[in-house]
């Protein structure tokens, strides 16, 4: 986080969290969202960009069709038998290898774009995280300088926050 500093909330109710993610929103701050579960109305709340995982699926999906077919093609014309007069490169019999190295290639950039994007594994500190964001509780972590402390604190009390606590960012 870009902050000196970050207030953390914590909620109970999905609709006071909401509130207060709207009310940062609109304030450009940066901020983190911790749930204990899946809610759709907060990921809505969130953000509303599309992922890029699904471009990486493609291009990987892609080069495992190209890859497929070209080890095939160059292994058949490294070490050609003719059988029955059928051309040494013959496309149809490489289908099931584009076809699975597509498959093969698809899923691995997948893995790596969702890692990637999600920043898994975070092994470092997450700021501001609390064992009740993982239990019942919500929580919003904000980052901010120290003139915005202040109002910050005021705002997610505002919106509903059960608790705001100051921690440093760094």
């Amino acid at each position: 986080m870009k902050g000196t500093k970050a207030v953390v909330g914590v909620f109970t109710y999905l609709d006071d969290i909401i509130k207060a993610i709207d009310t940062v929103k609109e304030k450009h701050l940066e901020f983190k969202v911790y749930s204990p579960t899946y809610v759709p109305e907060l990921e809505s709340a969130i953000d509303k960009k599309r992922s890029p995982v699904g471009a990486l699926t493609l291009t990987g999906a892609l080069l495992g069709l190209t890859g497929g077919f070209s080890l095939a093609i160059l292994c058949s014309l490294d070490y050609p038998l003719r059988v029955s007069a059928k051309a040494i490169v013959a496309p149809p019999a490489f289908v099931v290898v584009g076809y699975e190295c597509t498959i093969l290639f698809g899923a691995i950039f997948t893995l790596l774009g969702i890692l990637h994007f999600c920043k898994l594994p975070d092994i470092f500190r997450k700021v501001g995280y609390d064992e009740r964001f993982s239990d019942d509780k919500f929580g919003l972590v904000v980052s901010c300088d120290k003139k915005e402390l202040d109002s910050l604190k005021s705002t997610l009390s505002d919106a509903g926050a059960d608790e705001v606590n100051v921690v440093d960012s760094l």
